[in-house]
Parts: C-alpha cells; sequence; structure tokens
C-alpha cells in the first residue's frame, strides 16, 4: 500500500500515479500485469500523440491501465463495449474516426491497424489541451451517445461519494463492465483513495467469491445480479459488506424485503453517465430501518423536483429530477448538454430531501386521457410472485390511444387469470393490462436495464401479425377493455 492516501479532489493525474507506483493494488488479477500495460502505454502516448483512441478490450488489467496513461496526456479516450453488436458499432461509426484501436473489433468496422496521426472527425467544441474520456450511454434503446468527462468532473464525483459515505479510504469488488460508468467510477474511488479494487467476472463470484474482501468493502450489483446471488445462498458472503450499491435499474418490491430481511447493508443508488455515476444513495442504515428511497443527493449534487415550466416544487409533488453538480460531463459528441441537467426522470422528494424515482417520461403510456407509468404497473405485477421478470408498454389503439401490455416471464405455477384477479385489487382499471405477452428471457443489457424499443418493436410487429406469434411465445388477450 502506498505511504500516503490521497485526499483531495484537486490531486494531478501524475502525483497521484508517482504516489500509488508498483502498488499492488489489483486483487483477482496480476497486479503486476497493470504497471507493464500501463508503462508500455505511457511510453507510447508519449511517442505518437494520438489525437483519437478507441479502447474496446475485455481484458480489465489492459483497460485500467490504458485509462490511467491516456490522462496524462492531451487525447481523447474513447470507451468501447466488445460485446457491441453491428448495430451499435455502426452507430458509434458515424460519431468517430479513430486514430489508433487499442483492442479487437467484429469484422467490416474499421481496418485494425490505423495511422497514428490521421484524423478526419470534426474537433469538439471544448478544451483539446486536456484529456477527454468518451462514456458510451443509451445504447440500451438504440440511441448510443457518447458523454465527454475529464479528470476534474470525474474527481468530484469520487470526492462526493467519499463524503456521503465518511470514508477515506475505499475498497471495492468489481464485477461490472469496465467500459461503464458504474465499473469505471470504482476503480476510480479506490486508485484515488488508496484503495484495493477486487476484479472477478460475475459467473465466476457465482461460483467461487475472492478471499475475504474485508468489511469496509464496497460491492455494486445491478438488481438480477443481487438475486441471483441470494438465490445462490451468498447471504452470509453479501453481509461482510460496507456497502452493497444497487442500481442501473428498479430494483423489485420482493427484492428489497428480501435483502433486509437477510439484513444485507443494501445502499439503492440513483445516477448516471452523464453525472459520473451517483448523484443519490440511501445509506444502509436507512434501508435497514425501512426506507424504500434511493436516498439523500450526495454532496457534489443540488437535486430539485421541477414542473414542466421550470417551477421549483414541493416536497410531495412529482415533476422532473433536476440536476447541477460539476461532475456533470462537459457535453455529449456533436451535442449540448443542458445546466441544469434533465435526465428525462420523474421522481418527488420528502421533507427530509429522500428521492423516490417514479419513472421515465418517455415511458410514460397515454390511455384513453389516463397517464400510466410502466415502472409501478411493472413493480406490482412482480410482488405477486407469479412471473420471474416483466416489462410494460404501450401499444398504439385506435380507440384509446395508447393500450397497457404486459409481457412476462413466468414463473412456476403461473396462472394469467389469478393474476389478473390480483392485479384488479391493486390497480386502477385503467393500469390493468389489456393485452398479455410471455418471453423466455427479455432483453436486458449488462446493467439490467430494459431495452424497452426492442420490446416495442417486437409487440407492435406481434399486433400487425396476430397470426404469426414469432419467437417470443406470446399468449394472452386483449379482450378486457374495462376501465
Amino acid at each position: 500500500m502506498p505511504n500516503s492516501k490521497p485526499a483531495s479532489k484537486n490531486i494531478s493525474p501524475q502525483i497521484l500515479f508517482d504516489l500509488r507506483k508498483d502498488d499492488s493494488w489489483l486483487l483477482g488479477v496480476a497486479s503486476e500485469r497493470f504497471w507493464i500495460f500501463y508503462r508500455d502505454r505511457l511510453q507510447f502516448l508519449k511517442t505518437n500523440k494520438p489525437h483519437d483512441i478507441l479502447l474496446v478490450t475485455a481484458d480489465p488489467v489492459e483497460a485500467i491501465a490504458s485509462v490511467f496513461a491516456s490522462f496524462l496526456f492531451p487525447t481523447r479516450l474513447w470507451l468501447g463495449n466488445p460485446t457491441w453488436g453491428q448495430q451499435e458499432w455502426q452507430q458509434v461509426a458515424t460519431q468517430m474516426q479513430p486514430d489508433l484501436i487499442w483492442g479487437q473489433l467484429p469484422e467490416g468496422i474499421w481496418h485494425q491497424e490505423k495511422n497514428v496521426g490521421a484524423h478526419s472527425c470534426a474537433p469538439l467544441p471544448v478544451d483539446v489541451d486536456i484529456t477527454q474520456l468518451l462514456i458510451p450511454t443509451g445504447g440500451s434503446s438504440g440511441n448510443l451517445k457518447f458523454a465527454i468527462h475529464t479528470w476534474e468532473t470525474l474527481m468530484v464525483a469520487v470526492q462526493g461519494f467519499r463524503q456521503h459515505f465518511q470514508v477515506d479510504q475505499v475498497d471495492a469488488y468489481c464485477v461490472l463492465p469496465l467500459y461503464h460508468v458504474s465499473g469505471l467510477m470504482q476503480v476510480l474511488r479506490c486508485w484515488v483513495s488508496g484503495g484495493r479494487l477486487m476484479l472477478q467476472p460475475f459467473r465466476e463470484l457465482m461460483q467461487q467469491p475472492l478471499p475475504e474482501p474485508g468489511a469496509g468493502a464496497f460491492l455494486s450489483l445491478v438488481p438480477t445480479q443481487l438475486q441471483r446471488l441470494l438465490d445462490a445462498g451468498h447471504s452470509d458472503w453479501l453481509r461482510q459488506f460496507r456497502a452493497i450499491l444497487l442500481g442501473g435499474a428498479h430494483p423489485w418490491p420482493n427484492l428489497l424485503n428480501q435483502a433486509r430481511q437477510q439484513q444485507l447493508p443494501l445502499a439503492p443508488t440513483y445516477g448516471m453517465t452523464e453525472t459520473a455515476a451517483q448523484v443519490a444513495t440511501l445509506l444502509p442504515e436507512e434501508f435497514l430501518t425501512g426506507q424504500t428511497s434511493s436516498g439523500r443527493s450526495l454532496p457534489h449534487v443540488t437535486l430539485t423536483i421541477q414542473s414542466a415550466t421550470g417551477e421549483v416544487l414541493s416536497p410531495g409533488q412529482i415533476g422532473h429530477i433536476t440536476l447541477q453538480t460539476n461532475s456533470l460531463a462537459l457535453q455529449y459528441v456533436g451535442a449540448p448538454l443542458a445546466r441544469p441537467f434533465q435526465p428525462e426522470d420523474l421522481g418527488c422528494l420528502d421533507e427530509a430531501g429522500y428521492l423516490t424515482v417514479i419513472g421515465r417520461q418517455g415511458s410514460l403510456i397515454n390511455t384513453g386521457g389516463e397517464k400510466v407509468l410502466p415502472e409501478e404497473v411493472e413493480a406490482v405485477i412482480r410482488a405477486t410472485g407469479q412471473v420471474a421478470d416483466v416489462a410494460v408498454l404501450g401499444v398504439a389503439d385506435a380507440d384509446w390511444g395508447e393500450r397497457v401490455t404486459a409481457i412476462v416471464v413466468p414463473s412456476p405455477g403461473y396462472e394469467l387469470d389469478k393474476l389478473r384477479h390480483q392485479l384488479k385489487q391493486q390497480l386502477s382499471p385503467a393500469k390493468q393490462p389489456k393485452h398479455w405477452l410471455q418471453q423466455t428471457a427479455l432483453p436486458r443489457n449488462a446493467q439490467g436495464k430494459l431495452n424497452r424499443q426492442q420490446l416495442q418493436d417486437w409487440v407492435q410487429r406481434h399486433c400487425e401479425e396476430p397470426a404469426n406469434p414469432g419467437a417470443l411465445g406470446a399468449t394472452g388477450s386483449d379482450s378486457d377493455r374495462s376501465r
């Protein structure tokens, strides 16, 4: 471990790297490989001075070393997802032409060997004398964008995290992808604070966790991962963490209840790529006393709820979540990023400042003049215990504008009539699904976020071609039109 633990958000990358020189801070991988990769990347950047680099690798050591080395040179480092398909890469290709590629791409995207110095993409209207880290966001909806962060914006988020949890050193157990902000920020929190980072693919964690991570360590999971760990009997292992950060998608009530019964130190979070991860987080001690919100805003964030006209709403009123923070990205590639920032999420604050996220404004269903939040209906359906997963969408309807449609992954013993009867006791007629479809699995990304657009496209095709149920195995009825 280093002799001095950095504490200031203003510390420079060079000083920080000197402090941690040859430190064995990575666990679960060969830590010495990091320093070999790191020095190799430093020498390359110093010699060649590339303008735009695309990093796309499944090797976490290579990824971390490349990111850290890039902070010492004025360059743009684009983070790519090695699991992207042709559709996503086509979107990326319209936004950049890299000078070189670190990693491996699918066939037919770009030539693997790029001429260093050749640059053809338009310059961005931001400072070019600092490193820019371009982090992908929005791929699950088919609208892939890159948010442009700098060392300064990321360090604001790191310091806010440490203040919120009142910790100096951050140790973390990372099973999330490093090209995503949720994985990247775990790396930076550990690196900046003098902490240790444990790296392990989630599939390996399910089989055998790494040795004792220490009572002060943080674990970050998406809801589906937490559910699988609980089902596999890993409750004792989960209880040893300082906090289990839960984000990426809305957790269902049964999962939260199960975690509370098991006395897990859960910390439900709300954040996004644009803000360098968390902007609100519920502390574990608050969760264990029965709180069900996303917690209060972190110290570096001013969070308000505003009306459509910009008026700050009173506690309990639902409106647009609005954020002001110095951790906000400079902009998107090719598009501005509004300040204050509204991520299209609806929510409300209580008298004590605790945030409850209601749902996405863009996912609202307008049926017969009634506004329906699909996340609310999904939570009620999950709570019946009859489904393993569920998505609720609005499908165009000539009479009602949209009809509420549910796509479910049934659990053993699933009975549609019984499920619909349960919903009638808990939801108003407008919120009850009028059309039911079945699927063996729902399309979700690595963070558990549902690809609603992909489902929407399939449901629309299914409704247009009722004689051909397609690959999702659809069943159900839309005969119940009662309001």
